[in-house]
């Protein structure tokens, strides 16, 4: 234990007196947060839109002048060549709207305002078609009291000549009945409420827990791997292998030492984005704070083993694309329901995808310990596996004395 507790001393002095290290591992993964934080907590930008033919339109009060520029067919043209504006709309019958369509994201909050617009369009149509047919109800009431005072004449008339006559067509004729009153129909009212989340949900509190976990494997990843990887180089790990110690107190020691800091750094990034990024979470700090401490061994056990596989640091950050970009796109930040199963699969077999898992439901879902323990479970079996094959490859390295 003695041999244990001094290599992991030594590391935590070497980490200490490299204060570029140190800014890497604390620092730098909080300045990338807050700048993902202000991309997507921002809120989305207004569309640029424009309308041409407005002048001879009766629609033209549905688009107001604070969100659509009055152009000519002209000048909508070149601005929408030029990346001016969005989308123009042309108010001629039919209404036909013309997007610039490079960038979805733009398309879909230009339709989404035209379509808002084209809402208060069929307010309007439903205005002029009410008023017509006022109109044209006033001209048939007029027309039945014409009708009505021509037969009061004739009534008068068949009184003071045919009063049998008359006695007699009315008591054949049918009786009207009173034509019920039409009522309105009733707004219909939804009552929404959440499961999990509420309506001021952005996409950074639906990203964050897989956020929070993809930083701190990342950087834990780097530094841990070009450390261990120095130790190689610099023929330090030779000396040790050489000595008495054992292989198994090799790796704890730097687990250990390194361990340290992968802690201060959890907890750090965990606080700085729970109270200062204010990011959803109803769950325990606690919790969270299990679940990234675990990840973040799993993160150095793996990157301990491959910098045996590494000459030198450019070849160590080689490993980068392939351990941390896949397991970017498989850890639930994306959807991958529709992709095939052999990829989702392979989203199993990655460290990120439980703790994202783990994260949601405890800062999304609120769950406790019962929603995160078989997330956890796997990522600390990841660890032992880690580690149990790091010790196997510092034994076949390790030069027998005779």
């Amino acid at each position: 234990m003695r041999n244990l507790f001094a290599m992991a001393r030594r590391i935590i002095h070497q980490i200490v007196r490299d204060k570029r290290t140190l800014a890497l591992l604390i620092i730098a993964p909080l300045l990338i947060l807050t700048l993902v934080w202000y991309i997507f907590g921002a809120k989305a930008s207004e569309p640029n839109l424009a309308i041409i033919h407005y002048k001879s339109s009766d629609l033209v009060s549905a688009f107001k002048s604070v969100d659509y520029e009055r152009m000519s067919p002209l000048q909508a043209r070149q601005a929408l060549a030029d990346k001016k504006i969005d989308a123009y709309v042309d108010l001629k019958t039919p209404v036909k709207v013309h997007l610039e369509g490079s960038d979805p994201s733009r398309n879909g909050l230009a339709m989404s305002k035209i379509q808002k617009s084209m809402q208060a369009v069929q307010q309007i149509n439903v205005k002029k078609m009410k008023t017509e047919l006022t109109g044209a109800i006033q001209t048939q009431q007029k027309a039945i009291q014409a009708q009505q005072q021509t037969l009061r004449q004739m009534t008068e008339v068949m009184q003071r000549y045919a009063p049998s006559a008359l006695a007699t067509i009315m008591q054949n004729a049918p009786k009207g009945e009173k034509p019920q009153a039409a009522t309105a129909p009733e707004k219909v009212k939804l009552d929404v409420t959440y499961l999990h989340g509420n309506d001021d949900l952005n996409t950074f509190d639906s990203f964050g827990p897989a956020m929070v976990g993809i930083f701190v494997f990342l950087f834990i990843f780097m530094i841990g791997g070009v450390s261990f990887l120095r130790e190689r180089t610099t023929g330090t790990l030779d000396r040790l292998m050489a000595s008495p110690i054992k292989n198994y107190q090799i790796i704890w020691g730097y687990m250990i030492g390194f361990g340290l800091f992968v802690i201060v750094q959890s907890f750090i990034l965990t606080c700085y984005i729970v109270y200062v990024l204010n990011i959803y979470d109803i769950g325990h700090l606690l919790d969270v704070l299990i679940v990234v401490f675990i990840l973040s061994f799993s993160a150095l056990s793996l990157s301990i083993l491959l910098s045996t596989f590494a000459s030198n640091e450019l070849q160590m950050f080689q490993f980068i694309p392939l351990v941390i970009v896949p397991q970017v796109f498989l850890s639930g930040l994306f959807p991958i329901d529709t992709l095939p199963g052999w990829v989702r699969a392979l989203g199993n077999l990655m460290p990120i995808h439980y703790s994202t898992e783990a994260l949601r439901n405890i800062m999304i879902r609120g769950t406790g310990f019962s929603g995160w323990w078989f997330d956890g479970l796997i990522l600390v079996l990841f660890s032992i596996v880690f580690i149990a094959i790091n010790i196997l490859v510092i034994r076949a390295s390790r030069p027998v004395v005779d």
